[in-house]
């Protein structure tokens, strides 16, 4: 059963916070109580890590005052390419008593910094109970971060007046919102990769069937780099490049009209406070602790970095894929439109982009033959730009979707309309993923 209970999932961007508050129910509901979005202060967040941390928190605790959101109980996620490894990796067979001894000396093996201060987290993708009779090996998804990485979100947190519950992964968190709340409805029956673009990094996360998190790999090529082309391509500075960047650009198509209108401008992400917040409704504590079954079945929710710690501290401040064939690069018409010169300024970035998605995949079927990708998910501020999911699943040979966190979500808030849930959906799988944490059956 869900539990009954009230909490925020906050996803800390480099050029967004994004705030929801989930209620959750009996017989597995779950609903929205409260969203807010704000952009990020510029320079506080270096490669998905947060270098000022007091800075974020004075700006996540006025935005939260400023949208009325009451609850204090927050599960945060953590990124950052340089500090941060979540994987999958194999080790010899072993009872999980055996593999929380090697654990301890696995991990030196697999991150590229000291591992004399990180939080680690793992668990077996399979248990070892129900492995093969004859299987020698088995794999374990290990997640570590630096303990310096934790403590800056923790310090944010504390800033802001927030209580952590948990601190997760960002893929983990994407997965629950996307394929574990639609288990019931066969989720688990096909193999997803999930795309993340983002603004600094595109992430691409394998879920194979039964919701297990089975490969990951960060790109360095996201928004931030369509911007920069606008900007080169139109002698624009920054800050109008994003802007037409979110107003103009597309990926044309041979069958589309050389003289289609340019999309209408997206809604702006800063909306009126919300007015209407439900109330927390109790303590909730600090450590991981989840059923055997869920462990069993490889369920998502097995992750807390916080975990290791055991009670939280004060806080302080603080391999290679092989090579693929480019992607073709998408058709833009001739013409003498803005939204035409835009979406020539950006063929060569989004060329790169889905090559480097594509080589992803290609590298994640020759390490796993047999596991069949079924559907993309795509998912991401960038990644409503009109045309590209058409585009990368005509370049991928996938089925490819707009990833919706809400589809199996109540929304029960009147505080904005309709069309403004439309235009944030992208960029919420991860806090809708991070609030759902312990509310799934």
């Amino acid at each position: 059963m869900a539990r009954e209970n009230t909490i925020l999932g906050l996803d800390i961007g480099t050029s967004l916070i994004k705030v929801v508050e989930m209620k959750g129910g009996p017989k597995g509901a779950v609903r929205l109580t409260g969203v807010a979005i704000r952009p990020s202060p510029p320079g506080v967040i270096s490669n998905g890590v947060i270098v000022e941390p007091q800075v974020i928190g004075m700006a996540l605790k006025q935005m939260l005052t400023a949208h009325g959101v009451k609850t204090r109980q927050v599960v945060c996620s953590v990124s950052g390419q340089s500090a941060l490894v979540v994987r999958p990796i194999e080790v010899p067979r072993m009872s999980r008593q055996e593999l929380a001894d090697t654990m301890k000396w696995e991990v030196e093996r697999h991150i590229p910094f000291a591992a004399s201060e990180v939080i680690m987290d793992y668990q077996p993708l399979v248990d070892p109970s129900e492995l093969p009779e004859g299987a020698q090996n088995m794999e374990v998804l290990l997640a570590v971060a630096q303990e310096d990485l934790v403590n800056a979100y923790l310090e944010t947190l504390t800033v802001a007046g927030l209580e952590p519950v948990a601190i997760d992964v960002e893929p983990l968190s994407a997965a629950r919102a996307l394929v574990d709340i639609r288990a019931s409805e066969g989720a688990y029956e096909k193999t997803y990769a999930l795309v993340n673009v983002g603004a600094s990094t595109t992430d691409v996360s394998i879920i194979k069937k039964g919701g297990i998190l089975h490969f990951t790999r960060p790109i360095p090529l996201a928004g931030d780099t369509v911007t920069r082309a606008v900007a080169e391509g139109l002698g624009k500075g920054p800050d109008e490049a994003e802007r037409l960047k979110k107003e103009y650009a597309q990926v044309l198509h041979p069958e589309r009209d050389a003289h289609a209108e340019p999309p209408a401008p997206a809604v702006e992400l800063s909306t009126p406070p919300a007015e209407t917040v439900v109330p927390p409704e109790g303590p909730r504590v600090t450590v991981m602790s989840e059923p055997e079954e869920e462990a069993r079945k490889g369920k998502s929710s097995v992750f807390d970095l916080t975990a290791e710690l055991g009670s939280v501290p004060p806080p302080r401040r603080p391999s290679s894929a092989p090579p693929a064939t480019p992607a073709p690069r998408p058709v833009a018409h001739e013409g003498n439109g803005l939204a035409d010169q835009i979406a020539r300024a950006i063929l060569p970035t989004l060329a790169e982009l889905v090559g480097e998605i594509r080589r992803s995949l290609e590298y994640y079927r020759t390490r796993y033959p047999a596991v069949e990708i079924d559907e993309v998910l795509l998912y991401g501020g960038t990644s409503r730009m009109p045309g590209l999911d058409r585009y990368v699943g005509t370049e991928l040979g996938l089925p490819v979707s707009l990833a919706d966190p809400l589809a199996r979500v109540e929304v029960a808030t009147k505080d904005y309309a309709p069309a403004y849930f439309d235009e944030i959906r992208g960029v919420l799988p991860i806090s809708v993923g991070l609030a759902v944490r312990d509310m799934l059956d």
